[in-house]
């Protein structure tokens, strides 16, 4: 007797007998024809959905069971069925078929229990009933059996496990081999420990969003343009839907189903975000509130709490200790209940470890659910307590900010605070503007003083502006004068820092007002200081100068000798911008004396504006010794701030007396001590001027690397002012690289910004580097012009040295143009002003250019005396450079008026320096001089 059975296996029982003759089927052909169609629309995952298939190929090494998992609506299943169908369509890799099920995990009436499931996929696989066993163990036994069976006859079976709602009632349905890939999707991250991999479904992006509807459209509507037509519309529309699915799919079927309406009437009825989830939910089939609510009815009372609370966030994160400020429970627990959220995807993770966010959607579901169960919640309380945790952590941050601080030991360093205030930025800024709106203006108020400091530290401007004019608003609102002129002072620093110059004005002049009205008569002289530094800032330095002695004169009728100071100091810096540097000092003189009045011996503030006048009058050395004085002050008190702005002042005057690698190192310091502090806009004031020390010292690469980094600092902290004069530095340095063209378009560009700005004298500044580089080009005419603009911007600034400067430059122009005559005038005129001015330095300069233009015409014998003239004055003026450019200029007159041992003194002089100066070509040329001068002289 044999019996044979082949091709399949046996489920019940054998029969033996002399004669037995089965058939099985190929394959079970139920099993394909249960897997739901996939969307012809699908978008935006093509890279997920291969790296999903890739898991399920053939011989594939690792964990064979896959979990998709994210937010209700945001396309678990069609990711799902586009990956099944798609590994279906691959020859050999499922003979078997597929077996799928929608576990309806989240509906309470349609929910299969884990018995329930297994008797239905017994059934897709040709189970006899009276076959199935009762019990959930045996059920799955056999489950597991027929699929390995499958499996081990070359019948590869793979399994789709739709909306789960539990490990629990997915394990009983999991094979026991590797042979079956499993495809789950569930809205609550699942693990087996089973070697599964699960992916976190994100929602799309706005393109994709865009490209989802229009899909949708093209299969409904072929031929439909409103997306083309409308095209910023479409984009708002796939925001409002913050990238949901489900959400675009609502979006698409209302345009669908009404041709005729626009995308801008669509875009304007969901832009009410009191309403938006009722328009995103009148279809029955497919409804976002309702696929919320499934996943909110899942949650227990004090997780569900926790999940309405979060709505209350102002901003669109939030961290772990905010949320237990919110709920008013021990941290630990609150993070365990955010753990259970995140694995139901009704919050996700945010952008870095311990912070938490919600969709836009589910948060409008979570508020309105909140809203619902006010009464019983008390959310006033929990939004109340999250306001006071935000106020007292930004204030213990803000103490860290400033020189001499103490710590009050909310956090451990001032890197910990500002990383705490960089990370919670939007949510106190949006706690600004809405926690009067929640019954706490006092918190308003009080968060937009205490984030001054900060947003001006990082140049968050716009943020700083916004937050300050809350707090105008507010306290005008409230009708105390006093506070009101506070605020003003406040919001009109920030439009200052900003440079809405005007604006800034008109808020000081109230708050001046304001204080004066209520007789507060400091608060004058403060808002007085305010609009004088304004008017500096504008060009209106002499009005500036004589407000500053009024306010000065103020705080000295109150007997307030620390206002007087600093309204003096700051009279001072004016006057030195005035070149009226005499004044300056004698005013820093006065506050010298005011200091030492009230025993705090020497300020090193003052002593850095007495070392900028010094630097202003060529006295050089004692400039150097001030603000070397400053920094020791500022190191000693642990102000890193100042220190680093005394090494900046200190790098300027060793870059102007030639020390180049000791200013090089000065600003490197600077740089160094503004990142400590993480003044970000300031370490890039430092770079740029870094830069121009490099370029001195012929490191053309890393001075354009330097100005770069400043250039993109500059951006990134929104001073289109400070980028505007950095693209000047870097255009001297291409310049200098021999990159004429490049440098040109620096310029232009800096012209451009700095026009816009609002700032004629730097844009003055640029377009003469730009004549300068357009000269390099051989652009005469139009290099001309330039300087002419540049000139007559001078003027209009009334900055006589600067126009000077201007008609230098004009002088090489005519020189290269081989206009010699034009160039000697113009640098006689050049030097007239500089005299004029009383600018030694700037007259060398035109003296040692009209050196070079005479000696081309052969009038040598003026030369000499021109190029005699400039190194005198250069050398008084401690400008080795410029001196030994002199004396190699005088060799050359010497040596062509036969004064050859003259001439060989001269440029032995000029040897000597530029060898100290480290500046070989130059030295070179110099020596080349020295020697044709002896030869002429041993021939005589």
């Amino acid at each position: 007797m044999k019996n044979t059975i082949a091709g399949g296996f046996i489920v019940g029982t054998v029969i033996q007998g002399r004669h037995v003759t089965l058939q099985l089927p190929p394959t079970v052909t139920a099993m394909a024809d249960g897997l739901p169609p996939a969307s012809p629309t699908f978008v935006g995952r093509d890279g997920l959905v291969r790296a999903v298939q890739q898991r399920l190929a053939p011989g594939t090494v690792g964990g064979a069971i896959t979990v998709l998992t994210g937010l209700g609506g945001v396309g678990k299943t069609e990711l799902a069925l586009q990956v099944a169908h798609r590994a279906m369509a691959e020859p050999h890799w499922f003979p078997g078929g597929v077996l799928y099920l929608d576990l309806s995990g989240y509906d309470d009436a349609r929910r299969q229990s884990p018995q329930q499931a297994l008797g239905t996929l017994l059934r897709y696989l040709a189970v006899p009933v009276d076959h199935v066993p009762v019990d959930v163990e045996g059920r799955s036994a056999l489950l597991r059996t027929l699929l390995n069976g499958y499996a081990e006859h070359g019948r590869r079976v793979l399994l789709v496990l739709d909306n789960a709602a539990d490990a629990e009632q997915v394990h009983p349905l999991l094979p026991s081999s590797g042979g079956t890939p499993v495809l789950i999707t569930s809205r609550h991250t699942l693990t087996f420990h089973l070697g599964e991999h699960v992916y976190d479904l994100d929602v799309l992006d706005r393109d994709s969003g865009v490209e989802f509807i229009r899909r949708v459209l093209d299969v409904a509507r072929p031929g439909d343009q409103r997306l083309a037509q409308e095209p910023a519309e479409a984009a708002r529309l796939a925001d409002l839907c913050a990238g949901l699915p489900l959400a675009l799919w609502i979006v698409a079927a209302l345009l669908t189903e009404d041709p005729a309406r626009s995308l801008a009437n669509l875009a304007k009825a969901l832009e009410d975000s009191q309403r938006r989830l009722e328009r995103l939910s009148r279809r029955s089939d497919k409804a976002v509130r309702a696929a919320f609510e499934l996943s909110y009815k899942a949650l227990t009372p004090q997780q569900a709490r926790l999940f309405l609370f979060l709505s209350l966030n102002p901003g669109h994160d939030v961290s772990t200790e905010a949320a237990a400020r919110l709920l008013d429970e021990d941290l630990y627990d609150v993070q365990d209940l955010l753990g259970d959220l995140a694995r139901a995807h009704l919050i996700g993770h945010g952008a870095s470890y311990d912070r938490w966010r919600q969709h836009d959607l589910v948060r409008l579901f979570a508020h309105e659910k909140g809203n619902a169960r006010a009464d019983q919640d008390r959310p006033l309380e929990a939004v109340s307590r999250l306001f006071d945790h935000y106020h007292q952590s930004a204030e213990a941050a803000d103490a860290l900010l400033g020189p001499g601080h103490e710590n009050p030991g909310r956090f451990a360093d001032l890197a910990a605070a500002l990383d705490w205030l960089d990370t919670e930025r939007v949510n106190l800024v949006e706690t600004v503007k809405t926690a009067h709106t929640l019954r706490r203006p006092d918190i308003s108020v009080a968060l937009a003083f205490v984030l001054s400091r900060y947003l001006k530290l990082r140049r968050h401007l716009d943020d700083w502006i916004e937050v300050s004019r809350t707090a105008a608003a507010l306290c005008r609102m409230s009708g105390c004068d006093k506070d009101t002129a506070s605020a003003m002072n406040n919001h009109g620093t920030a439009l200052s820092e900003a440079r809405q110059l005007d604006e800034a004005l008109k808020a000081h002049l109230v708050a001046a007002d304001l204080y004066r009205k209520v007789s507060d008569y400091r608060g004058v002289a403060e808002a007085s200081g305010n609009v004088a530094g304004v008017w500096h800032e504008m060009g209106r330095s002499q009005e500036a100068a004589h407000l500053y002695a009024r306010a000065a004169e103020l705080f000295r009728g109150l007997g307030d000798d620390h206002g007087r100071a600093v309204a003096l100091t700051n009279r001072a810096t004016v006057l030195s911008h005035l070149r009226e540097f005499d004044e300056a000092l004698a005013a820093l003189a006065l506050v010298q004396a005011l200091t030492e009045d009230q025993g705090r011996g020497e300020d090193a503030h003052v002593l850095v504006a007495q070392g900028r006048a010094l630097a202003g009058k060529r006295e050089y050395a004692e400039a150097v010794g001030l603000f070397r004085r400053a920094a020791e002050i500022h190191r000693r008190d642990k102000n890193h701030h100042g220190e680093a702005a005394a090494h900046t002042n200190l790098g300027h005057v060793l870059l102007e007396t030639w020390q180049i690698e000791e200013a090089a190192d000065a600003h490197t310091r600077a740089v160094e001590l503004f990142h400590t502090v993480g003044d970000r806009h300031h370490e890039a004031i430092a770079r740029n001027s870094l830069g121009l020390c490099l370029l001195r010292l012929h490191r053309l690469s890393d001075a354009i690397e330097a100005t770069t980094q400043a250039i993109e600092a500059f951006r990134d902290t929104q001073d289109r002012y400070g980028e505007g004069r950095a693209r000047i530095n870097l255009g001297m340095a291409l310049a200098s690289a021999d990159r004429p063209g490049e440098a040109a378009e620096e310029h232009r560009l800096a012209a451009e910004i700095l026009q816009a700005c609002a700032d004629p004298h730097g844009e003055g500044i640029a377009r003469n580097h730009l004549g300068c580089a357009l000269r390099g080009t051989r652009n005469f005419e139009q290099a001309l012009a330039t300087h002419d603009r540049a000139a007559e911007l001078f003027r209009q600034t009334r900055d006589r040295k600067s126009e000077a400067d201007v008609i230098n430059n004009v002088g090489v122009t005519h020189r290269e143009m081989g206009q010699y005559t034009e160039a000697i005038a113009a640098h006689a005129a050049a030097a007239a002003v500089y005299r004029e001015v009383g600018e030694r330095h700037g007259e060398a300069e035109a003296w040692e250019k009209s050196a070079v233009a005479l000696l081309e015409l052969g009038r040598h014998e003026e030369a000499a005396q021109a190029a005699a003239c400039a190194a005198e004055i250069f050398e008084k003026t401690g400008d080795r450079y410029g001196t030994a450019v002199a004396y190699a200029n005088l060799g050359v007159a010497l040596i062509e008026l036969g004064r050859c041992e003259e001439a060989i003194e001269s440029s032995g002089k000029a040897v000597l320096l530029f060898r100290e100066l480290g500046c070989v070509a130059q030295e070179d040329g110099a020596m080349r001089n020295l020697m044709h001068a002896a030869e002429e002289l041993l021939t005589k």
